[in-house]
């Protein structure tokens, strides 16, 4: 461990790179959420809740289109074992907020595991569909993608991001056994 006050190096490793050289910044774009069985969604065991909270984000995207969605990543590097970003992701739809997500990123010394721990909030409604949850994910290809275990409506979701070769964009793919949620994200700005 450093002495205090003095900053740790960033590494090549694909967690630094991933997000303290890439992430960094503000990311628009935009966001689908699609059920893809409707069998199997209705025989999972999710409860009642999440099932109508899936019905209804389909439903809203099919009659209005793809909401927006904003992310803004801030890097620490100085902290934790190997350092820590902090995520903060709006989803919205004419200026309503649908999905709001507060997540930290704790980095592992081994270059590509982190733990998320993560803040989510469904609807516009603050204090009302509220969870704390954490969750894995593994840093690949040099930083330029990532997998994460995510436990999203009652369901594990397996979520890949590829970054784009010019490092400026983001695709990211979310399934599970009844549902399908892309992201779409462009860097906006990023810390100077």
């Amino acid at each position: 461990m450093e002495p205090e006050g003095i900053p740790r190096t960033r590494t090549n490793a694909p967690n630094h790179v991933y997000y303290f050289d890439i992430g960094t910044g503000t990311w628009h774009g935009i966001a689908t959420f699609r059920v893809t069985s409707w069998r199997r969604l209705l025989r999972s065991d999710i409860g009642l809740m999440n099932k109508l909270l899936a019905t209804a984000m389909h439903t809203v995207e099919r009659l209005t289109g793809a909401p927006r969605q904003e992310s803004t990543i801030v890097a620490k590097p100085n902290e934790g074992e190997f350092g820590v970003a902090d995520n903060v992701v709006r989803i919205s739809k004419f200026g309503m907020t649908l999905y709001l997500l507060e997540e930290e990123y704790v980095l592992h010394s081994d270059g590509t595991g982190v733990t998320v721990n993560g803040n989510e909030r469904l609807g516009p409604v603050p204090r009302l569909l509220t969870r704390t949850f954490t969750y894995s994910a593994e840093i690949r290809d040099e930083g330029m993608a990532a997998t994460y275990l995510m436990p999203l409506l009652g369901t594990p979701w397996t979520a890949d991001y590829q970054v784009a070769a010019d490092r400026q964009s983001l695709f990211a793919e979310l399934l599970c056994d009844w549902g399908r949620v892309t992201e779409e994200t462009r860097l906006i700005s990023a810390p100077a």
